[in-house]
């Protein structure tokens, strides 16, 4: 994951570093959510291989989705 920013990062550094402070953002919203505390077994975020996530924006809000790849 991340490679996208990876090669948007030459052509458009400050594009990049945005995204990546969304991401840092993002991480930060969703523990806050679960409560403040999260334990994830590392098996688990190595388990993610087949997993695809994709996000829209709307109505002020970001939407979230789980998928598999194909």
């Amino acid at each position: 994951m991340g490679k996208g920013i990876d090669l948007a990062r030459p052509h458009a550094p400050e594009h990049a570093a945005m995204l990546d402070d969304l991401k840092d953002q993002l991480l930060l919203v969703l523990v806050k959510r679960l409560g403040n505390k999260v334990s994830i077994p590392i098996t688990e975020v190595d388990d993610t291989a087949n997993d695809l996530l994709s996000f829209n924006v709307a109505d002020g809000k970001f939407n979230f989705y789980l998928s598999k790849k194909s």
